[in-house]
C-alpha cells in the first residue's frame, strides 16, 4: 500500500478487534503464569516482596518482546489498534509484567535504601565479637547481677557499629555517584516535533509542499561507500539524509538531547562517531549509505581491539536512510527476551505481510564505540540492567568480608570459652570460700548474692578480656591505611594525572594474602596500540624503530625508569607537546641520512628481555641500501614486498588538514611543491580508517617507509612512492582493487586482487603462517622446512625445559635440609671467612632468581649457532663471506661486536636470493625468533594471474557474493580456489604493546608465590601471543589447549594425561588454554569441572579466551570456593570485567581506555597493571603485618592486664573486688594503651619497600598465613600468661607483704598497673615495632607519661570526694616517697621484658624467619644497594619527587623566629626570614599538592606531583658503582646518604663476629691452630719479661 509522508491518517487491513483480543490475551496470560490469581491485592503484595527482596522472576514472553517501530509513540495504539504504549507514563508496555520496560538506569553499588540495613545489621553480627557483646550488654541491663552500671556495654557496642555502619554506607554513597554520572550522560533522541505536533492536518500539508512515496525505491550500488545511487545523485540522498537538520526540521522531526537514564524501549537515537551506545540498538541506518557498514568499537564488552562491521537490515535502511521514509516507517519489530549472551540474537519484522529475519550483525550492544561512521539510526530493543553487558553482571554482588575476620571470629570463640572457664573457676572458688569463712567474715553479715548473681558478675567482670573497641580501633587503623595506599606517590601516574583509589577499607589487609589474580587482557595488560616492529624480507630480518626514534626526538630528556638510568631534577618542569603529532618518512630519513647510527635502538623484546636486538640492522638501513643501489635484485624485491604492504588492505586514507607548518616536530627544511604545499607535512598529516589495529600498522609502517597509501576512491587506489629518494618529487601511482577475499577466523587470511599501473594483474595475500605455507608453489619444501625449524625448536625448548627442572630440584633439596627451613637458602652467606659482600649478593641472587636465565640464553645462543653453521654449509655462504657486498650497514658495527650469527648481517647477493629454499628456510626461522620474542607475525605471498583466468574466476566469485544459501561457504571455497601456485615475498611482526612494566609486574608477581590468570574475549591465537609477550608462557612452557573439536573423551584424556605429567614433575612450566565454547561445556559436566579445576590448580598459568564476562565471574567464584583459604584479586578496566571484579575477594579496576565502569564498581582502583607491585608486595603485606600485629597485640594485653584482677581474686575471696582503682580501670583501653596499638597498626613497617620489591618471595608472610595463625596467637597468649602471672606474684613479694609506709590495695594496684602500660608500651612500640620513628616514641612518652600525670589528676579529684575501699586522696604522697617502690617498679617492669627479649634472641639464634635475615641483610650497605637497584622502577617517583616541607617543622620554625624578634634581631634579619617564609610558601603553592585536585585535573607546567617519602636527588646519573659525594657520603639509589666506615685487614666484619657469636660455621674453627696462635703469644711475652 502506498502512503505519503503527508498523511495523517493510514488505512490499514488488519482486523483491529482481533488484534487487540490477541495482544490482550497474551497479556492476561502473562499475567497468570506470575501471580496464579487475579486478585489486585496478591498482585500488589507479590511485587512488594519482590521489590524489598531484589527478586525478578517474570515469565518469558510466548513468542518474545514485541516493539512498535515508530517515530511518533502516542499513535503507536490508533495504528494497531492495540495498548502497546502507555499514554500516561509515556513508555511501551512490557508483555511479561505488563508494566513499562525498566528504565535505562544503572546500578554498581551494593546496596538500596531498603537492602542497607539489613545487609549491614547482617554483615555486623557476621563479626562473633559483636554478637558476644549484645548478648553480655543484655545481661548487664538485667537488674542485680551487673557492677558495672547497666549501660556501659550497649551504648558503646552501638556507637561502634554505627560507626561502622556509616563508613560502608559511605564507601556506597560514593558509588551511588559514580552510578549517577553515568547515567546523565546525553545522547540525541529523535522523535516529532513537540511544537508543532499538534497542527492539523491542512496546515502540516501547507508546510509540507511536496509528497514523496514511502515506496519509492533508492538503489545503490555496492561499492566502497555506498555512495553511488542508480536513479538518485549523492547530494539528493544527503538533502533528505538523517542527518541532514533542515530536511529533519521540514518533515518536523527533531533531535532531543535527552539523559541516558531517560531513554526507554523504542526510542530511536542518533550516534555519532566516536559517541558510547546507552543502550542495545538495532540498526536502522548509517550516514554512509545504504549497503555501508556501521563500525564499532566492543573491547569493552569481549576485549577485542579490531572494529566489527554492523549492517542495517537492508529493507530498514531502504526506508529509514531519509528523513521521508522515517517518518512514515511503521512496522513492529519481534527480539529474543534479554538474556547474558554477546554472541547470538535472534529477532524480526514484518514489512508488506512478509517477515524479515535480524541477527548479532544487525544489533550493537551497550558499552560499544561508533568508530569511523558520521552517524547511525537505532531501535532500542533493551535498556537498563536488561542490555546484554549488565545481564552479563551479578545482580546481588555479595558483602566482602577479609580472610582474617573468620580467624579473629575463632580467637573470639576461643576467648568466650576462656572467659566462661575463668568465671566458672571464680565462682567455684567463691562458694567454697564463702561456706568456709562466712562465720569468720563478720561483715559480710551471712548474706550471699546466689549463683547465678555471682556467675554473672564475673562474665562481665572478664567480658573486657575480648575488647570492645577491637573493630572499632581496626576501622581507625585502617582509614589511615587507606590513606596511605591513596596517598602514595609510586601509584600515581603522572602521564594521566591519576592517584590509586581506595573504595573499602575492609579488605585491606586481603592485599597482603592474595594468591590468585585474574586479569583481562585489553587495556589492563595491553595498551590497545599495535606497533609495526619487525620484518623478514630476502632472507634478512630487520628491525622497525621508527616510533622510538620519534618519542626520543619528541622528549630528549625523558628516560626510561631503569635502576640505573640517568635521573632529572624535579625542579625543571619538563616540556610537553600538547598533541600528538605525527612524524612523515621524509624527515626521519633525512635526519637518519645526516647522521648514520647516531640513534640506537633501545626496544627490546618484552618476552625476552635479556636478548640484545641489533640495532644497525633497522628499516631506515634498508631504506638507505635500497636507495644508493635501487636496480639491484634485493631492491627490487625488497620494494615489491613494501608495495604489498601498501596494496593488501582495506584501510581508507584521510588527510588532517588542521595542522599548520609550524606544527612540524622536526626543524629540517621541508620540501615543498609548485603549490607550496610541505611533502613533509602532507605524509605526516594523513591518516587512516581501518577495521583492525593490525592493517592500520601496517598501513602506517609502508607510509613512513615510503609506500604511502595517498587515496582510495571507489575501487581505485593511489600509492605514493619516492623512487628517486627523499629529496626528489614523488611519484603517484594508481592501481585498480578488482576484488578483495576478506579475513576470516576460519581462512586465517586476506587476499587482494590488483591490477598495476602497467595492466598486469597480481594476487596478493597474507595469513598466517601455517596457511600460507601450504599455498605456496614449493609447498612440500615449505612445509619440510617448517618442520625442521620446528624440530630444532623442540630440541631448544626441551634443553631449556631440563635447566627448569634442574633448578626446581636444587631448591627442594635446599629447602628440605634440615639446616635452613625458614624459606630461603641464604643463611650460609652470614658465615665463614669468605663471607664477603659480594658472596652475599650472589648467594641471594641465586638462591631468589635462580641462573637459569643465563643457562636458557646460552642454550638459544647454541641452538642458533648450530643452526647458521649447517646453512653455511649446506649453501655454500663461507663463498659470499669474502665477496665485496657494497654499502651493506654492516659496516656500522665491527664483525666482532656483533651476534654469534654474522651471515644475517649481510645482503644476499643475487646468487641467493634466486634460490627458493634459503629465502622460504630464512624467513620461517625468522618467523620462528619474531614468535619467540612475543610478536604477531604474518606471511605475504602473491601470484601474477592471468586475464582469461582472473576473468572467469571472477565471475564465479561474483555468483558466490549474492547466493541465497551457504554465501559466506561458497565465499571462502571459491575464493580459496585462486589463492594457490603462490609465491613467498617475506614476513612481518606486529607488536600488541603491553602496558609499561607489565611482563616484570608479572614475573615479580609469580615469584611472590601469586599465580595468574588471563580472562579474555579476544581470540585463542591473540591471547596466546600476549601470553608471550607478557611473559605469562614462557619459551620452554608446555601449553596444553582443551578445545571441543577433538570430542568430549580426548577432552578428558587430554585433562587427564596433563594432571599426570604434572603431578610427577616432569613439566618446568606449564600453561592452561581454554576458549569460552569449551569451558561453557566443561561448566555443564560436574565430573569434568571438577577435573578441569583440579588441572587449573596444578598448572602455572590458565588463559581462558572467548569467555564471556559472566565466564569470567563463574571461573573467579569456582576457585575460590575450591580453596576457600585463597585470596582471590580480579583487575579489569572495562565494563565486561564487572561481574569478575565484583566475584573476586578484592576487586581492582584499572582507569584504562575501555572506560570508568570497572573502576567505579570495583574496590580498588589504579592507573596501570604494574602498580600492583606496589598494591600487594608493599601496601598489601604492610596492611597484613600492621592488622596481624594489631590484633595480637591487642588480645595480648587485655589477657596481660585482666589475668591479673583473676590472680588477684586469691587474696579477696574471689569476691570480684578490684585491684584497680575503678577511674584507672575504665580509662586502661582508652587512654593509656590505645596508642601504642594504633601505632603498630598504621606505621609499622617491618622491611623496607625496596626489600620487598626486590625480594618477592617475601609476600608468603601473608600468603601462607605466617603473620597470624593459631601457633602465632598461642605462643602470644603463652607469653601473656606467664608475663601476668610473673609480674602478680613479683609485685605480691617483692614489695606488697614487705610495704612499709603503704600497705593498701592502692599502692599495689597502682603499682601493678604502671608496670603492665610499660610493658606494653614497651611491648607494642619498641620490641614489636620494626620503624621505631618519633611517632612510636611519642606514644611511648604520652601513655606512660600519662599515667603519671593521671595519677595527679585522680588524686586532685579524690579531694572532693573520699573513696570507700582505695586511699587515692593522699596515697601517691604516701607511696610516691617510698623509694622501694620505685626500685620495685623497675625491676618488675625490666624482668618480664628481658623474658621477651631473651626469647627472640634464642629463636633468632636457631629458628630465624625471612623478616629477621632480611633485617640483617638491610643494615649492609653493599645489599641494600642492591635491594634498591632492583626495585628503581616501582620506587623512582617516591625517591625523585620533591618531599614537601613538613607543617609542623615550618610551624616551629615561625615559632621560634617570633621568640627571636621579641629578644631582638635587626630589621634586615627578620626582612630575609620574611622572605625566606614568602619563597616557601610561594613554591609551596605551586608544587603542594594542597592546592590543586587530587585527581581529574592536569597538572601546571611548572607543578609536582604528591610527593612521598623520600629526599630528592640532583645528580646527573646512577652508575652500578658506588657514588660518593663531596663530603665522602655513599649516595644511594633512593637519595639516602650514608657514611661507610673503612675497616681495617685485621678488624673482624659483622658477619664474622656474629658467626663466631652464633657458632654458625663450626666447619671455619681450627682448635690446633688457636692452641698454637696461644702458646706463641705466651712466649713472646715471656721474652719481653725476660728482657727487662
Amino acid at each position: 500500500m502506498a502512503k505519503s509522508t503527508t498523511q495523517l491518517t493510514v488505512t490499514t487491513t488488519i482486523d483491529s478487534q482481533a488484534s487487540a483480543k490477541s495482544f490482550l490475551s497474551r497479556r492476561e496470560r502473562s499475567r497468570w503464569r506470575r501471580y496464579k490469581s487475579r486478585s489486585k491485592f496478591i498482585h500488589d503484595f507479590i511485587n512488594f516482596k519482590n521489590k524489598l527482596l531484589g527478586i525478578k522472576d517474570l515469565p518469558p514472553s510466548e513468542s518474545g518482546r514485541i516493539i512498535p517501530l515508530s517515530i511518533n509513540h502516542s499513535k503507536v495504539n490508533s495504528y494497531y489498534q492495540d495498548e502497546y504504549y502507555d499514554t500516561k507514563r509515556k513508555a511501551f508496555i512490557d508483555e511479561r509484567s505488563n508494566e513499562p520496560y525498566v528504565d535505562n538506569r544503572i546500578t554498581s553499588s551494593k546496596y538500596t535504601v531498603y537492602s542497607f540495613l539489613p545487609k549491614q545489621l547482617k554483615a555486623q553480627f557476621s563479626k562473633i565479637a559483636n554478637c558476644y557483646f549484645m548478648v553480655v550488654a543484655i545481661m548487664q541491663m538485667i537488674p542485680g547481677w551487673s557492677t558495672t552500671g547497666h549501660f556501659t556495654t550497649i551504648i558503646p557496642l552501638c556507637i561502634f557499629m554505627s560507626i561502622s555502619i556509616a563508613r560502608e554506607g559511605f564507601d556506597d554513597w560514593k558509588r551511588h555517584g559514580h552510578d549517577k554520572e553515568e547515567n546523565n550522560k546525553r545522547t540525541i533522541v529523535i522523535k516529532e516535533d513537540e511544537d508543532l505536533s499538534n497542527f492539523d492536518t491542512q496546515s502540516i500539508t501547507t508546510i509540507m509542499t511536496e509528497t514523496v512515496p514511502l515506496d519509492q525505491q533508492v538503489n545503490t550500488s555496492p561499492n566502497l561507500g555506498g555512495r553511488t545511487s542508480s536513479n538518485n545523485s549523492w547530494s539528493d540522498l544527503e538533502e533528505l539524509s538523517f542527518t541532514n537538520k533542515e530536511a529533519m526540521k521540514k518533515y518536523n522531526l527533531k533531535q532531543y538531547p535527552t539523559l541516558w537514564k531517560n531513554v526507554g524501549v523504542g526510542d530511536i537515537l542518533q550516534i555519532n562517531e566516536n559517541d558510547w551506545l546507552p543502550a542495545d540498538v538495532i540498526i536502522l541506518s548509517t550516514s554512509e549509505g545504504e549497503t555501508a557498514p556501521a563500525y564499532v568499537e566492543t573491547m569493552a564488552l569481549d576485549g577485542e581491539t579490531n572494529l566489527k562491521p554492523k549492517f542495517a537490515h537492508p529493507e530498514l535502511a531502504k526506508r529509514a536512510n531519509t528523513v521521508t521514509g522515517l517518518k512514515s516507517l511503521q512496522t513492529l519489530v519481534t527480539t529474543e527476551d534479554p538474556n547474558s549472551n554477546l554472541y547470538n540474537f535472534e529477532g524480526s519484522f514484518n514489512l508488506n505481510d512478509e517477515t524479515f529475519a535480524l541477527s548479532s550483525e544487525n544489533i550493537v550492544y551497550r558499552g560499544s564505540i561508533l568508530r569511523n561512521t558520521r552517524s547511525i539510526l537505532g531501535l532500542v530493543v533493551f535498556t537498563g540492567e536488561e542490555t546484554k553487558i549488565r545481564m552479563n553482571n551479578i545482580k546481588n554482588p555479595r558483602t566482602k568480608a577479609p580472610k582474617l575476620q573468620k580467624n579473629i571470629n575463632y580467637i573470639v570463640i576461643f576467648m568466650v570459652c576462656v572467659v566462661i572457664l575463668l568465671s566458672a573457676f571464680s565462682t567455684m572458688a567463691q562458694r567454697l570460700l564463702y561456706e568456709d569463712n562466712r562465720e569468720k567474715a563478720w561483715y559480710l553479715f551471712e548474706q550471699d548474692a546466689g549463683v547465678a548473681a555471682t556467675l554473672m558478675g564475673f562474665i562481665i567482670m572478664y567480658n573486657t578480656l575480648i575488647p570492645l573497641s577491637l573493630y572499632v580501633t581496626m576501622e581507625i587503623i585502617k582509614v589511615m591505611q587507606l590513606l596511605f595506599l591513596q596517598f602514595d606517590i609510586d601509584m600515581y601516574h603522572v602521564e594521566s594525572n591519576t592517584p590509586a583509589d581506595g573504595k573499602t577499607a575492609t579488605i585491606l589487609e586481603e592485599l597482603g594474602q592474595v594468591s590468585y589474580i585474574f586479569s583481562d587482557k585489553t587495556g589492563t595488560l595491553t595498551d590497545n596500540q599495535m606497533v609495526f616492529r619487525k620484518f623478514s624480507v630476502c632472507g634478512v630480518s630487520w628491525l622497525h624503530d621508527l616510533d622510538l626514534m620519534v618519542s626520543e626526538r619528541n622528549e630528549p630528556n625523558s628516560v626510561e625508569t631503569a635502576p640505573l638510568a640517568p635521573r632529572l631534577s624535579m625542579h625543571a618542569p619538563r616540556q610537553r607537546d600538547e598533541s600528538p603529532h605525527r612524524t612523515s618518512t621524509t624527515s626521519i630519513v633525512r635526519a637518519s641520512m645526516d647522521s648514520v647510527g647516531s640513534s640506537q635502538s633501545n626496544w627490546t623484546s618484552t618476552a625476552q628481555p635479556n636478548k640484545v636486538q641489533d640495532s644497525a640492522m633497522n628499516s631506515l638501513q634498508l631504506l638507505r641500501h635500497i636507495q644508493t643501489h635501487p636496480q639491484t635484485l634485493f631492491a627490487k624485491k625488497a620494494k615489491f614486498f613494501l608495495l604489498s604492504l601498501a596494496l593488501c588492505n582495506t584501510c581508507l586514507p584521510k588527510k588532517d588538514t588542521k595542522r599548520t607548518s609550524t606544527d612540524s616536530i622536526f626543524t629540517l627544511n621541508s620540501q615543498t611543491d609548485a603549490n607550496g604545499n610541505s611533502e613533509v607535512e602532507e605524509d605526516g598529516d594523513i591518516t587512516y580508517q581501518a577495521a583492525s589495529p593490525d592493517e592500520l600498522a601496517l598501513v602506517e609502517a609502508a607510509r613512513d617507509l615510503g609506500f604511502v597509501v595517498f587515496d582510495r576512491v571507489n575501487q581505485k587506489l593511489e600509492i605514493k612512492t619516492y623512487p628517486h629518494g627523499f629529496d626528489n618529487d614523488p611519484k603517484v601511482e594508481e592501481y585498480q582493487v578488482l576484488d578483495v577475499i576478506e579475513f576470516t577466523s576460519s581462512r586465517k587470511r586476506m587476499s587482494i586482487v590488483v591490477r598495476f599501473p602497467d595492466g598486469r594483474i597480481c594476487l596478493i595475500c597474507k595469513g598466517a603462517d601455517s596457511i600460507i605455507i601450504e599455498k605456496l608453489k614449493n609447498s612440500k619444501m615449505a612445509q619440510e622446512k617448517a618442520r625442521e625449524i620446528s624440530l630444532n625448536s623442540s630440541e631448544r625448548k626441551t634443553q631449556e625445559a631440563d635447566v627448569i627442572l634442574q633448578s626446581k630440584f636444587s631448591q627442594d633439596v635446599q629447602h628440605m635440609s634440615p639446616s635452613r627451613k625458614s624459606g630461603f637458602s641464604l643463611r650460609q652467606s652470614l658465615g665463614g671467612t669468605a663471607a664477603a659482600t659480594n658472596t652475599k649478593m650472589n648467594s641471594i641472587n641465586n638462591a631468589l632468581m635462580g641462573t637459569e636465565d643465563d643457562e636458557i640464553a646460552d642454550i638459544a645462543t647454541r641452538a642458533r649457532k648450530s643452526l647458521h653453521i649447517q646453512q653455511t654449509k649446506k649453501y655454500s655462504l663461507d663463498l659470499y663471506e669474502n665477496e665485496e657486498v657494497p654499502s651493506t650497514p654492516v659496516s656500522l658495527k665491527s664483525a666482532t661486536s656483533l651476534p654469534a650469527n654474522p651471515f644475517t648481517q649481510f645482503i644476499p647477493n643475487d646468487k641467493l636470493l634466486v634460490n627458493d629454499e634459503f629465502i622460504v628456510e630464512k624467513i620461517l626461522e625468522h618467523v620462528e625468533e619474531f614468535s619467540t620474542e612475543g610478536l604477531r607475525t604474518l606471511l605475504y605471498s602473491f601470484r601474477w594471474l592471468d586475464k582469461t583466468e582472473y576473468e572467469q574466476w571472477s565471475r564465479e566469485y561474483s555468483d558466490a557474493k549474492i547466493a541465497l544459501a551457504d554465501r559466506a561457504k561458497l565465499v571462502e571455497r571459491v575464493g580459496g580456489k585462486i589463492e594457490t601456485g603462490l609465491e613467498l615475498i617475506g614476513a612481518t611482526a606486529i607488536e600488541d604493546k603491553l602496558q609499561e612494566g607489565v611482563s616484570e609486574a608479572i614475573v615479580k608477581l609469580r615469584r611472590a608465590g601469586i599465580k595468574l590468570w588471563m580472562l579474555t574475549g579476544d581470540k585463542r591465537e591473540t591471547a596466546i601471543n600476549i601470553g608471550y609477550s607478557c611473559q605469562l608462557i614462557k619459551d620452554y612452557s608446555t601449553v596444553v589447549v582443551l578445545s571441543m573439536d577433538e570430542g568430549k573423551d580426548a577432552l578428558i584424556d587430554r585433562i587427564t594425561s596433563s594432571l599426570s605429567q604434572i603431578k610427577t614433575g616432569s613439566v618446568a612450566h606449564s600453561v592452561l588454554v581454554i576458549d569460552g565454547g569449551t569451558l561453557a561445556i566443561v561448566e555443564a559436566d560436574s565430573t569434568l569441572l571438577t577435573l578441569f579445576l583440579e588441572l587449573c590448580i596444578q598448572v602455572d598459568s590458565t588463559i581462558c579466551c572467548r569467555c564471556s564476562p559472566s565466564q569470567k565471574a563463574n571461573m573467579v567464584s569456582a576457585v575460590r570456593n575450591l580453596n576457600k583459604k585463597a585470596v582471590t584479586l580480579a583487575i579489569g578496566d572495562g565494563a565486561n570485567d564487572i561481574a569478575m571484579i565484583q566475584s573476586a575477594d578484592i576487586g581492582i579496576g584499572i582507569t584504562g581506555k575501555e572506560g570508568l565502569q570497572a573502576a567505579r564498581s570495583a574496590d580498588y582502583a589504579i592507573a596501570q597493571f604494574r602498580f600492583l607491585l606496589k598494591l600487594l608486595l608493599v601496601n598489601g603485606r604492610y596492611n597484613y603485618v600492621r592488622t596481624s600485629k594489631f590484633v595480637l597485640c591487642t588480645f595480648y594485653k587485655e589477657l596481660l592486664f585482666y589475668l591479673t584482677q583473676c590472680i588477684y581474686q586469691r587474696n579477696t575471696l574471689f569476691s570480684g573486688s578490684s585491684m584497680y582503682e575503678s577511674w584507672s580501670l575504665s580509662m586502661f583501653n582508652t587512654l593509656f594503651t590505645s596508642l601504642p596499638v594504633i601505632c603498630v597498626g598504621m606505621f609499622d613497617k617491618d622491611l623496607k619497600p625496596a626489600t620487598l620489591l626486590a625480594v618477592p618471595e617475601l609476600y608468603n608472610k601473608g600468603r601462607l598465613y605466617q603473620g597470624f595463625n593459631l601457633k602465632i596467637f598461642v605462643s602470644w597468649m603463652v607469653l601473656a600468661t606467664f608475663q601476668s602471672v610473673g609480674v602478680s606474684f613479683l609485685a605480691y613479694y617483692s614489695w606488697g607483704f614487705t610495704a612499709l609506709r603503704d600497705n593498701t590495695t592502692f599502692a599495689l594496684g597502682s603499682m601493678v598497673f604502671a608496670v603492665l602500660v610499660i610493658i606494653i608500651n614497651t611491648k607494642c612500640t619498641i620490641i614489636e615495632m620494626q620503624n621505631r620513628q618519633w611517632l612510636a616514641f611519642a606514644s611511648f612518652i604520652i601513655s606512660v607519661g600519662g599515667f603519671g600525670l593521671w595519677n595527679v589528676l585522680i588524686m586532685l579529684l579524690y579531694r572532693t570526694k573520699d573513696s570507700p575501699i582505695y586511699f587515692v586522696a593522699y596515697g601517691l604522697y604516701t607511696w610516691g616517697r617510698d623509694q622501694s617502690w620505685w626500685a620495685a617498679l623497675l625491676m618488675i617492669s625490666t624482668i618480664p621484658l628481658l623474658f621477651d627479649i631473651f626469647i627472640k634472641v634464642f629463636k633468632f639464634m636457631f629458628k630465624p624467619n625471612d623478616d629477621e635475615l632480611f633485617r640483617v641483610y638491610e643494615r649492609d650497605i653493599q645489599l641494600r644497594r642492591y635491594f634498591e637497584q632492583a626495585a628503581y622502577s616501582e620506587l623512582h617517583q617516591s625517591w625523585n619527587f620533591t618531599k614537601e616541607p613538613s607543617t609542623t617543622g615550618k610551624f616551629i620554625a615561625r615559632v621560634f623566629r617570633k621568640i627571636g624578634k621579641s629578644i631582638g634581631i635587626s630589621q634586615k634579619e627578620l626582612r630575609d626570614e620574611i622572605e625566606e617564609i614568602n619563597s616557601e610558601e610561594e613554591n609551596e603553592g605551586i608544587q603542594s599538592a594542597v592546592h590543586r585536585k587530587r585527581a581529574g585535573t592536569n597538572p601546571m607546567p611548572n607543578e609536582l606531583p604528591p610527593s612521598g617519602e623520600g629526599t630528592v636527588t640532583t645528580s646527573n646519573s646512577y652508575t652500578a658503582h658506588p657514588t660518593f659525594d663531596e663530603e665522602g657520603y655513599e649516595i644511594l639509589p633512593s637519595g639516602k646518604r650514608v657514611k661507610i666506615k673503612i675497616k681495617t685487614d685485621d678488624e673482624p666484619s659483622w658477619t664474622t663476629s656474629l658467626t663466631q657469636a652464633f657458632k654458625w660455621d663450626k666447619s671455619e674453627e681450627d682448635v690446633d691452630a688457636i692452641i698454637d696462635e696461644r702458646l706463641k703469644t705466651l712466649r713472646e711475652e715471656e721474652e719481653r719479661r725476660g728482657l727487662h
